[in-house]
């Protein structure tokens, strides 16, 4: 007779081997057509060197060219696995438990897909403009020609990119938190309390870590406040309706 365990251990060995299964062939799809992912890879930078990139060796390309399709078949296979985390738990759980976690994780793959496409179709290329900008003008007795690397270029779009979307992903995160447990109410007496405070912070960071242009100083600071005034504006309408 084999005891409970025995079974939920045979049942992980086999969610397991399917999510791996399905993973590897979604690699062998995606690296059969890596053409096709470099230009997807390299769309949004296609004005840069008029979208000439440069590599070195062909290990450098090689593990480009992994180095992608891992992330786009993890991300792609973020619902296969939700699907048996799902089925695996759910036995065990509540309805109310199983709705909780099925929400949470359509919330999390529709906003890591939407800050993804925002921040590599706008923010980025925008970004990248500002940096091509910082090129050498005056020639003394040697010429400086910047050029575009593949594999510097996707690493540095693809851990930026992940990370304005866990930023924004944990701060959705967190204004929710707020909202469940007390709409807002905390959240809103904080702000009012200490929302000079955090603005004073945020400005002196923004031009510790940011290029002293005054342009970009100007957009830091304009946003910073904007943006705040926006969070601020919303926790008072939720106050207010606590307290009527």
């Amino acid at each position: 007779m084999r005891i409970p365990l025995q079974f939920h251990l045979n049942e992980i060995k086999w969610r397991f081997g399917y999510f791996f299964f399905s993973f590897s062939n979604c690699l062998i799809i995606i690296l059969n057509y890596h053409e096709a992912v470099f230009f997807w890879t390299t769309y949004s930078f296609s004005f840069v060197n008029d979208g000439k990139f440069i590599t070195t060796h062909i290990a450098e390309l090689f593990t480009t060219c992994i180095y992608i399709s891992v992330n786009i078949v993890a991300f792609l296979n973020f619902p296969y696995a939700w699907y048996h985390c799902f089925n695996f738990f759910s036995s065990s759980w509540y309805k109310a438990q199983a709705w909780l976690f099925t929400q949470m994780q359509i919330f999390t793959f529709v906003t890591f897909f939407i800050t993804k496409i925002i921040a590599y179709f706008l923010i980025l290329p925008h970004a990248y403009v500002f940096l091509d900008t910082w090129t050498i003008t005056t020639i003394y007795a040697f010429k400086v020609q910047l050029e575009a690397r593949i594999e510097i270029y996707i690493r540095w779009a693809c851990q930026t990119t992940y990370f304005l979307s866990n930023i924004i992903y944990l701060f959705s995160v967190r204004i929710i938190h707020f909202y469940l447990m007390d709409n807002m109410t905390n959240l809103h007496l904080f702000l009012r309390r200490n929302k000079k405070w955090i603005l004073f912070f945020t400005f002196l960071f923004s031009s510790i870590c940011l290029p002293a242009e005054s342009v970009i100083q100007f957009y830091a600071f304009f946003f910073s406040l904007v943006f705040s005034e926006i969070i601020f504006f919303f926790t008072c309408l939720f106050f207010a309706k606590n307290n009527v």
